[in-house]
């Protein structure tokens, strides 16, 4: 009988944790949507940087029209690095008309490619890649190349593709705010 409810027990708390982590993951992956909304303000920033409120993509990006059209990751992207960037003292200021020759620095990125290979049934396979230049005053300091890989973490397969995608460049803009504060050039950010 003891043995009988020390089992039922364990069982209760297995479920228990994968209910937790399944929360924690949804919590994390809804926070992402709205980054530059919820980014904490930056009062005493280490580094000041504006970047254009949309990280478009490069000319010759390798993206599938359902990506660009579904995924808004030109638009979410520069929320990310926004979001992480007051996690390291970095305030991301973001403007529509942001060009590399402004005044002070300046952080301009292009998404280079972005996939998604695979399903609900086959498993996610997602990766996005971006390159940036930080400028300031008008002079190139340093740049970078960024990639990430996700299969869209815990119960990957009841995500959308569009969900892991935006993980990829969630992750992507943890990266680069990260760099921005000690910018090395030719640095390769992420997996």
């Amino acid at each position: 009988m003891q043995g009988e409810k020390w089992a039922a027990a364990l069982a209760a708390g297995g479920l228990m944790l994968l209910g937790g982590c399944a929360a924690n993951e949804t919590r994390e992956a809804d926070s992402g949507a709205d980054a530059g909304a919820e980014a904490a303000e930056v009062t005493d920033p280490e580094v000041i940087v504006t970047v254009p409120d949309r990280f478009a993509y490069s000319e010759d990006a390798t993206v599938a029209e359902a990506i660009r059209r579904e995924c808004e990751l030109e638009e979410r992207f520069p929320g990310f690095v926004q979001e992480f960037g007051a996690r390291h003292d970095v305030r991301v200021e973001t403007g529509a008309d942001v060009s590399p020759g402004d005044a002070g620095k300046v952080l301009m990125v292009e998404i280079t490619q972005a996939r998604n290979d695979g399903n609900a049934w086959s498993g996610h396979r997602s990766l996005a890649e971006a390159e940036g230049t930080l400028y300031e005053n008008g002079e190139a300091v340093a740049e970078f190349t960024s990639r990430r890989v996700s299969g869209g973490g815990a119960f990957g397969g009841f995500k959308g593709s569009c969900s892991v995608m935006g993980r990829t460049v969630r992750a992507m803009g943890a990266d680069i705010a990260a760099w921005v504060r000690l910018p090395e050039d030719g640095a390769h950010l992420g997996n």
